[in-house]
Order: structure tokens, then C-alpha cells, then sequence
């Protein structure tokens, strides 16, 4: 744990008794705290952080907490073989105060381990590790979730929970492009949905999209476009049908867009009325011949890039 005694609210208790003594009294400045977990690299947990995180979350009453977690890491190896103990015990404080968890970034290995989670207040899940860790939650108030590293194979599979039901916001690191085409079933209330990396399947395990499927409440999405093969592109969008989606945002590498990649994937989704499709470049788009991004109003209704209307 980082015990910062230069910045609020721990500056606040070394003013004066009475800045002391009011900081002691204001839960609502004890909300937010930082947990640096110690791992097995750095020197063993001072007994001083796990009474100062007792203390921390003493003050906060009976209030939501907004709770960051991050695990140190160092090039020092002479603790290579030291316990885990130190983010153990960290831990379980933290535990202790599951049901007044609000908004939680960082989620370490030991954190995803435990068999389940009773959070009725969570509204943002940030850097959970798979999908299939979201069962574990018991978050019916749930509307903010980001998946850091791998997205299950067995998507097919997942069965859906209340924290399913109730998410708005999903952001992945990376997915498959039938995950993508699963998502409506898993996730029935999404809104924005942004995907890192679409990952290439191997071309006899590709799942050519042959059933519907409908994105009732999506009004963003945004998608990476420079590695993307036309077929990928296309499976992710035949019979995929976006009623309510105002924006897509593609994300491009090096090189100009390929248009007429994009118009035919558009073109064999199922009922699709995308007011804009917004490139992000990475490379400037002043250069960028107007005229080779016509052809995409037969499928929206503007093309922008990087924010800017350009037809």
C-alpha cells in the first residue's frame, strides 16, 4: 500500500489537531484509496501499511469506496522466492469491504482466485482478467466492465449472470470475431462496446456468423481496422443487425483506409442505420482523398476522421 503522507487526505492530519481531527471525521475524503500490492520482487510488507489500510477504510463509515489496485513491479530479483503473504493480507482487508465496493480498477491474479464476490453496489469493473471471472460477481448494479488480458474460447458456453444482464459499457483487450457476434446474447443492454484486438482465427475453426443476431441498445462501437482481413471484417457484421448504433469508430495503423473492405462487410449486416463512421489514423488524414470515402454513404450516413466530417 502507498502510504502518502504529502497528499491528501493523509496531509490533511498533519496541519494541525484540528485539520486532524476534521479529516477524522470526514468519511467522504477516505472514499478513494490506492493499493500497491508488494508481489514477491520487492522487500516484505511493512506492518505499518496493512494497519494504515484498516484505518483508511475505518474513516470512509459506511460509504461506497472507489478502490485502485496495482501490483509493483521492480527488476530487483533478490526477493524472487519471497511469499505472497504481503498481498494475501492486503487482500483480505479489502475483501472485508466487498459490499461497499463501487468502482474497482485492478484485479491481480490472487483477486480473480477467491470463489465468489457479494458486491451489490459495483457499478465499474475495471482490468478483470477473463469473462468467465465475471461469474464470480454477485453484481446486479454492474454497468461499467473492462477485460484486460484474454477473452475465453468457450464463450459458446458462458452463461450469463445478473452482472451480465445490467452492463452498459464493455471494453476488451482482445476477442474473437464470434465472441463479437455472441456478445447481444451475454450482454442484452449494451451500449458502447470497444474492442482492442480482434483476434485471427485459425481459417478451420472460423466461424462464418451463419446465425443472426441483434445489438438491441448499441450506439457505439469501436473496433480495430488495420489487421483486420476482409473476411474477419465480414464475419463480424453479416446478419448482425444495429438498430440504434450512431457511431463506429475505426482504428487504423499505418497506411489509408481500405474503403471498399468496409462498404462490404456494412453491406451484409442485418438491419443497420450507422449515422458515422469515424477513423482514428494513425497517421495525420489531411492527405486523405475525400473522394475514396464516397462510396461509404451507401452504407452511413458521414464519414469523419479522427472527429472531423469529411463527407
Amino acid at each position: 500500500m502507498s502510504a502518502n503522507f504529502a497528499s491528501p487526505p493523509l496531509l490533511f492530519t498533519r496541519v494541525c489537531r484540528h485539520w486532524r481531527d476534521v479529516a477524522h471525521s470526514t468519511p467522504e475524503i477516505w472514499l478513494r484509496i490506492k493499493v500497491e500490492l508488494p508481489g514477491a520482487l520487492v522487500q516484505p510488507l511493512k506492518p505499518f501499511f496493512p494497519s494504515l489500510l484498516q484505518c483508511w477504510l475505518a474513516r470512509s463509515g459506511n460509504l461506497p469506496l472507489t478502490i485502485r489496485i496495482e501490483q509493483i513491479i521492480t527488476s530487483n530479483l533478490s526477493y524472487s522466492r519471497a511469499p505472497h503473504d504481503g498481498n494475501s493480507r492486503l487482500l483480505k482487508i479489502i475483501y472485508d469491504e466487498m459490499r461497499r465496493w463501487e468502482t474497482v480498477f485492478g484485479c491481480p491474479t490472487e483477486f480473480t482466485s477467491s470463489d465468489n464476490f457479494n458486491t451489490p453496489q459495483l457499478q465499474t469493473l475495471e482490468q478483470l482478467w477473463d469473462l468467465s471471472d465475471l461469474t464470480k460477481f454477485n453484481a446486479p448494479n454492474l454497468h461499467r466492465l473492462r477485460i484486460m488480458y484474454s477473452l475465453s474460447d468457450s464463450i459458446r458456453s458462458f452463461r450469463p449472470n445478473a452482472a451480465c444482464r445490467s452492463i452498459c459499457h464493455l471494453s476488451l483487450h482482445q476477442a474473437l470475431p464470434s465472441g463479437i457476434r455472441c456478445f447481444p446474447a451475454i450482454f442484452p443492454r449494451l451500449e458502447t462496446l470497444d474492442v482492442h484486438v480482434v483476434l485471427i482465427p485459425h481459417i478451420r475453426s472460423v466461424d462464418m456468423g451463419s446465425h443472426s443476431a441483434t445489438y438491441s441498445c448499441l450506439e457505439s462501437m469501436t473496433l480495430p481496422f488495420d489487421r483486420l482481413s476482409r473476411d474477419t471484417f465480414t464475419i463480424i457484421f453479416r446478419e448482425v443487425h444495429l438498430p440504434v448504433l450512431q457511431k463506429l469508430t475505426l482504428v487504423s495503423g499505418p497506411g489509408k483506409p481500405r474503403v471498399e473492405k468496409i462498404t462490404e462487410a456494412l453491406a451484409v449486416a442485418g438491419y443497420c442505420n450507422i449515422r458515422v463512421i469515424d477513423f482514428q489514423l494513425h497517421e495525420s488524414g489531411n492527405d486523405l482523398d475525400v473522394h475514396t470515402l464516397e462510396p461509404l454513404l451507401s452504407v452511413v450516413q458521414e464519414v469523419a476522421v479522427c472527429g472531423e466530417v469529411m463527407v
